[in-house]
């Protein structure tokens, strides 16, 4: 007779030893791979962190170590700078509510008496009068020719046989080649109705005047230019196409658009509102305040760094550890950043070739900070010599330059953080591959037991018949029943 389950041949808890033995087998190794597994997982999840915390001080460093950023320009517009917004290469933009300007890193340091007195104006063409919009211009097709006058800009738009004053507006204002110019009715209502036409072009400039053209005599009533009669599409004085002007420190200046790109070297100007002989004072300096911004976000993302680094390596009150204490790469790496910002910039001058010099200093947890009116020491030191602060991040050996390319070894592609990372997921991989290894290992440990406590069932419960079978026979003998 066959066992079908440990122990119901010899009465044993059998099936519960197996189990005890199994577990108390497979529990210590388990533990010890899941330790070292956690292990591996807190370490990368702290070299992620730490990457993710010296990345945001790397971004900053971008323009802490750009020349151009350092010594950047700023155009204030009446003393202050107005409305600032960053264009997307970085430049400031102020404005008041006649004038923004834009200074380039280049533009030298001046002030300007700057008046709009006319900003650039597209033409205007009017029509003469007819009975309505629905009126019929032409009874066989034709095409009108949009140009500007200097031929930069043209199209045109064929017009049906019986077509109306609005058919031709619709043509005008759907066509996909059309560069700017809309075409719109006026109905004068009253007693005596009319409907004209009116050609407005976007194309600002004097040399973009509106001309209108056509192959069909009877479209000369919508040209400014006829073909066998008489233009009806006239343009008066004041709807010319026509420049913008500014006069800068009394010399007249123009523009086909509000924009003045080359008035002022390095400096674009925007006209705004016109207001003829209302000087608006433009002064270009050195951006202080936005120099002084990039430093301070530098020293935010580093003290963040540090913040990050401290938490992983430190360890607490109830003496948890960090994720990483002890670990050598990133001593190394904090002290090499140390060394860098502690030290002095040769190329620099005197007085302002260290972070010290202007107000910062390391504070007890390796964060920086300023000393005690360390911020209207560097606000002195950008206002005394502004081109001395800019050396001291952005030379060739500035310490911009010299943080950008220590923290690089670690954050590239191939560099220190990659190499530690790979350690990680070979490690995860022996991990791996030695519970696979266990889990056979256990799997024929189970077998063999169950194997070798089956034949116990099996002798055991051979023995229990051969006892019953004897105690049955004995039971029969003279002297030993139970009479």
């Amino acid at each position: 007779m066959g066992i079908s389950s440990l122990g119901v041949g010899s009465g044993l808890a059998l099936e519960d030893l197996v189990s005890q033995l199994i577990q108390a087998e497979r529990r210590p190794k388990l533990e010890a791979l899941q330790q070292r597994q956690n292990t591996v997982d807190v370490s990368l999840s702290g070299y992620s962190k730490l990457k993710s915390a010296l990345s945001k001080v790397e971004g900053n460093l971008e323009l802490l170590s750009s020349p151009r950023e350092m010594n950047s320009r700023v155009a204030l517009i009446n003393g202050a700078p107005g409305s600032p917004s960053t264009t997307e290469d970085g430049e400031t933009t102020t404005s008041n509510t006649y004038l923004s300007a834009t200074a380039s890193s280049n533009a030298p340091a001046a002030s300007y008496n700057i008046s709009v007195e006319a900003l650039a104006q597209g033409s205007k063409a009017k029509s003469g009068a007819f009975t309505s919009a629905s009126e019929v211009i032409s009874a066989s097709a034709g095409t009108l020719s949009f140009a500007t006058e200097n031929g930069e800009s043209s199209f045109d738009v064929a017009v049906e046989a019986g077509a109306t004053l609005q058919d031709i507006a619709n043509a005008i204002n759907s066509s996909n080649e059309n560069y700017g110019v809309s075409a719109s009715i006026v109905n004068t209502g009253g007693t005596n109705p009319e409907s004209r036409l009116v050609f407005s072009s976007s194309v600002t400039g004097a040399d973009n005047e509106l001309v209108v053209t056509n192959d069909n005599a009877e479209l000369d009533a919508l040209s400014t230019v006829a073909t066998g009669g008489t233009a009806g599409m006239t343009i008066a004085a004041e709807d010319q196409a026509s420049d913008a002007k500014l006069i800068v420190d009394g010399i007249e200046v123009f523009s086909p658009t509000n924009t003045f790109s080359d008035a002022i070297g390095g400096v674009e100007l925007t006209a705004k509102i016109a207001s003829p002989g209302d000087s608006q004072t433009v002064e270009v300096t050195t951006d202080k305040q936005g120099v002084k911004d990039t430093i301070n976000s530098f020293v935010e993302s580093y003290n963040k760094f540090m913040d990050v680094a401290n938490g992983l390596t430190n360890v607490n009150v109830e003496g948890r550890s960090g994720a990483l204490v002890g670990d050598s790469m990133v001593r190394g790496l904090r002290s090499g950043l140390n060394n860098i910002l502690g030290g002095a910039v040769a190329s620099a001058e005197v007085g302002a070739n260290t972070l010290y010099s202007i107000g910062l200093s390391f504070e007890e947890d390796g964060k920086l900070g300023f000393v005690t009116g360390g911020e209207e020491k560097l606000d002195q030191a950008l206002s005394d010599d502004f081109d001395k602060v800019s050396k001291l991040f952005s030379n060739e050996d500035g310490l911009g330059a010299k943080l950008d390319s220590y923290i690089k070894q670690y954050t590239q592609t191939g560099g220190l953080f990659e190499t530690k990372t790979d350690v990680f997921d070979i490690q995860k991989k022996d991990i791996k591959s030695e519970l696979e290894q266990f889990n056979r290992y256990m799997e024929g440990y189970e077998q063999n037991l169950r194997e070798e406590y089956q034949a116990l069932d099996s002798m055991i419960a051979r023995m229990n018949q051969t006892m019953s079978a004897l105690q049955g026979q004995l039971g029969s003998l003279p002297g030993f029943g139970g009479e």
